[in-house]
């Protein structure tokens, strides 16, 4: 039996989701709820629970401050939001679950069941511990992607991604030194997750890193080259915000 701890600020959505788990997973024990960063503190240190539904957004701290709190995390979290593009995508980078608001029970299930499949495992928490040090150090190149592979999860270092190629609705990481990755996930995606590290978009088909990039050419209408000293094109609708994105990452 796990033991979970309900986090939201709003009285409603903290009773809609003890219903939804006490009817589809009895075998859960519902320790308790809190409704703001201080209270889940204080319980999760009391309660130890094994998986926290989590809402991102709370008076007095938000849901990624009150993990900040926990250097070593021994418990599973799923997230419970609204949309919020920039909390989405903090998520998205580390892999971890989340339930976007109002929370269906399929998704509910679906999550449930990862969670407590992780906790099995010896590096159940590796995700959270990687979404901790990407908040405390936004930007940093040495953060660690998480890529959902079919073998698993590949955790890259941001700085060893040349670029990342569109494959029919998939994605290929290219890496600086080790052999490529497909990943299930579609380069829109990436794109979203890896704007704030300095990537860009030149083509429906490549996004590369600034930090890569050895030169640009302006032969057959414009074409980057990589620091493998591969070409690729520039798309002529995107040349000009091209141009204008190197100029500003110099």
């Amino acid at each position: 039996m796990f033991k979970t701890l309900i986090i939201d600020d709003e009285a409603h959505a903290r009773e809609s989701l003890s219903k939804m788990l006490a009817i589809n997973y009895p075998n859960i024990q519902i320790l308790g709820t809190a409704s703001s960063a201080d209270d889940a503190y204080e319980k999760i240190i009391k309660l130890n629970p094994d998986i926290l539904f989590l809402d991102v957004e709370m008076p007095n701290g938000t849901g990624f401050d009150l993990l900040t709190r926990f250097p070593k995390p021994n418990f599973k979290v799923i997230f419970v939001t609204g949309f919020d593009q920039y909390a989405l995508n903090a998520i998205k980078f580390s892999a971890l679950d989340y339930l976007l608001k109002p929370v269906s029970v399929k998704e509910l299930k679906e999550a449930v069941e990862k969670a407590a499949q992780q906790l099995s495992t010896p590096d159940g928490f590796g995700d959270l511990k990687n979404l901790l040090s990407t908040l405390q150090n936004p930007k940093n190149r040495k953060n660690k992607l998480a890529v959902p592979t079919q073998q698993g999860l590949e955790m890259v270092e941001i700085q060893e991604i040349v670029r990342c190629e569109a494959a029919n609705g998939y994605t290929i990481i290219h890496l600086k030194e080790n052999k490529p990755l497909l990943s299930s996930r579609d380069l829109k995606t990436y794109q979203e997750l890896l704007e704030d590290y300095d990537f860009f978009r030149i083509h429906d088909s490549h996004l590369i890193s600034h930090y890569h990039v050895l030169k640009v050419l302006n032969e057959d209408g414009g074409v980057v080259v990589m620091s493998n000293e591969l070409k690729l094109p520039i798309a002529r609708r995107r040349k000009s915000d091209f141009l204008e994105w190197i100029k500003n990452n110099n």
